[in-house]
């Protein structure tokens, strides 16, 4: 690799690490985080692995863990909160780096292929909340890599038994995995048994891998029965069809945008369906034509993932009744989507360098301006409605010094928002406690006239408080408002 896409990709490893550190700095913890820390990390070790007393799908298993360990060590700052999904992040980073570099012998496709990894905006957001979907993805992709060593060298145990180490934990972070998980034992088996003349040199070389696989079965099968009688998975959004979860995923990868009245992400949508079985089709009789050997084109494994981890997911939802994915839940297709882009620049590059940048101009440009667009260091997509958290703070304390008020003010919101108050009135080291004195939790209910403060998500949702309570502040980006009773 030359000197100039070594210093490109080497550009974008960093700006990912700085833009996923910095909103992990700046975001105010959000409702789901909150949930994790305040309900799951209390609960014993056990209780977590096995689920006894809540089977929550709010409860990543290895990120409930890790903030555990890691706030038990260092406190409850956001940063150590988050902590594991920015080590996530770095394992993302390092691994589809790692892989990128051997797609490909020409530099600007494995240049391209890096950016694509790390250029989508809703699928990084997700590297800076203290949520499972980050850190899953991140051991996803490591998974990968070993499993690319494990073809090209001679399918060796050792690194079959660390694929299987990294996507066992990736889908005890995230369940959602799992229908990464199957196909990616079942291709890895695969490649080992091309690799081997017989069956005891098959056995040799995957039973350490296939004995790891074997206690992450027994340790996952009660939490996931347990899960599987969760209401949520039946009633949470549904989305009956394959094309419906990913026309979703779409208009989430481009925050909603109005172009072409909202048609866009309809059309992009069907031309990624279109390139999806293009590609598969492709890597199929590349297949056939190396004798069905992965070893000979490990980016044929790559594109057999995608496949498999589609095909599982249409399986699971036929014979379990469930709903297929809802965006932050499919977010692990983009790393696999970006990958089989790279894997078509590659196999276009080594007929036609024209063929090759007539693919990647138009993807990488739509790439960067929808990242440049919608990139930022102010919110979660998901949810934006805990956004001005800190903005409220901020305001509350400069309104105790001007008042030269010695204790913390009473402060009520709306449900939606308590969640992000609690966090950082009851586990944040930062002082916050001596600003505001919180509300219980409570569940959707109309303002009470009880506390000196309310936090409400519209001004028309605190109507019916408004005839003793005046608006104080306004949140220059939403429709959250601070309400201050009046004297």
């Amino acid at each position: 690799m030359n000197r100039k896409t070594n210093f490109i990709m080497g550009a974008l490893a960093v700006g990912f690490g700085l833009y996923v550190v910095i909103r992990a700095w700046l975001i105010p913890v959000t409702v789901d985080e909150s949930s994790t820390a305040i309900t799951h990390v209390p609960r014993a070790v056990f209780d977590t692995l096995f689920f006894k007393s809540d089977a929550n799908p709010n409860n990543h298993i290895l990120n409930t863990l890790l903030i555990k360990a890691f706030t038990g060590m260092w406190g409850w700052h956001p940063m150590v909160f988050r902590l594991p999904v920015l080590l996530g992040a770095l394992a993302y980073a390092w691994a589809g780096g790692l892989i990128c570099r051997q797609i490909s012998k020409s530099p600007w496709v494995q240049v391209f292929a890096f950016a694509l990894l790390l250029g989508q905006p809703y699928f990084l957001e997700f590297f800076s909340v203290a949520r499972g979907y980050g850190l899953g993805i991140g051991l996803m992709m490591c998974s990968i890599w070993q499993s690319w060593q494990f073809i090209n060298q001679g399918c060796s145990a050792r690194r079959f038994a660390y694929a299987a180490v990294f996507a066992g934990f990736a889908v005890y972070a995230n369940f959602t995995l799992l229908l990464y998980f199957i196909p990616f034992i079942g291709l890895s088996l695969y490649s080992a048994r091309q690799s081997s003349s017989s069956y005891a040199i098959f056995w040799q070389k995957t039973w350490p891998g296939l004995s790891i696989i074997g206690i992450f079965t027994a340790f996952l099968y009660t939490p996931l029965s347990r899960l599987g009688k969760h209401s949520e998975l039946q009633n949470w959004n549904p989305l009956h069809t394959l094309f419906s979860s990913a026309e979703k995923s779409m208009r989430t990868a481009i925050r909603k945008s109005p172009y072409l009245e909202n048609d866009v992400a309809h059309i992009l949508t069907w031309l990624s369906v279109i390139f999806v079985v293009g590609i598969i089709l492709a890597a199929l009789f590349r297949w056939i034509e190396k004798n069905r050997n992965f070893a000979a084109d490990p980016r044929i494994f790559l594109m057999a993932l995608l496949a498999g981890a589609l095909l599982t997911n249409v399986v699971q939802v036929e014979f379990t009744h469930t709903p297929y994915l809802e965006p932050r839940l499919a977010l692990f297709y983009w790393p696999l989507f970006a990958l089989s882009m790279g894997v078509c620049a590659s196999w276009l590059q080594e007929r036609s360098n024209t063929w090759a940048w007539a693919f990647m101009t138009p993807i990488l440009a739509l790439s960067i301006i929808n990242t440049g667009r919608y990139a930022n260091l102010r919110e979660s997509f998901e949810w934006w409605h805990d956004q001005d958290t800190y903005l409220v703070f901020d305001y509350i304390k400069k309104a105790k010094e001007a008042e030269g008020r010695q204790t913390p003010y009473t402060l009520d919101a709306t449900w939606l928002l308590l969640n992000s108050l609690m966090y950082h009135v009851e586990k944040d080291p930062r002082g916050f406690n001596q600003l505001v004195q919180l509300a219980p939790w409570h569940s959707d209910r109309p303002p009470a006239y009880d506390y000196e403060y309310f936090y409400a998500m519209s001004p028309e949702s605190a109507q019916p408080i408004m005839d003793k309570y005046e608006i104080v502040l306004r949140s220059p980006r939403s429709c959250m408002v601070l309400l201050k009773r009046k004297n």
